[in-house]
């Protein structure tokens, strides 16, 4: 198996990537990240199928609202449907992991064990050190960039 493939949903251009012989595993990157992240961290042996999210990587962001695990990992899933993966590991870095819980839970059936590498977001909407982004977010809807960047500049976050 070898390349990157679009695969469509609700609106979304999602680029997915399948690499490798062996046993399948489908890993995903963390918030922020995409395939590279995922290319640099695993090992060759395995079938590697990793999805870049919604609005990560060369992913599109699509018409489904508000993003979460859930819609992440529904997205995954059906990647991996679309690869023909019936049964596979999951993983994933920080959000990554998160997903592959997320998909452990909802699917035992289809996931044959876990690799979480530092996983994010299990029993809280968002960590602490999350919280810049969501008021540079809010900043930059409500004003424009550079006078965004100036208040955040002199917030004490």
């Amino acid at each position: 198996m070898a390349g990157q493939i679009a695969l469509l949903r609700d609106g979304a251009t999602l680029l997915r990537t399948d690499r490798g012989e062996g046993p399948a595993v489908v890993f995903q990157h963390g918030l922020g990240g995409g395939e590279a992240q995922v290319a640099q961290t695993c090992p060759t042996g395995f079938r590697r199928l990793t999805l870049e999210c919604r609005g990560h990587g060369g992913s599109g962001f699509g018409e489904r609202r508000p993003f979460s695990f859930e819609m992440f990992a529904d997205d995954v899933l059906a990647a991996a449907d679309r690869a023909g993966l019936d049964r596979f590991v999951a993983g994933g870095i920080s959000m990554g992991a998160g997903i592959a819980l997320r998909l452990a839970c909802r699917h035992p059936e289809r996931v044959a064990g876990l690799i979480l590498v530092r996983p994010a977001w299990t029993f809280s909407p968002a960590p602490q050190n999350m919280q810049p982004i969501a008021e540079v977010a809010e900043l930059i809807l409500e004003h424009s960039a550079d006078e965004a960047r100036r208040i955040f500049a002199q917030s004490e976050t």
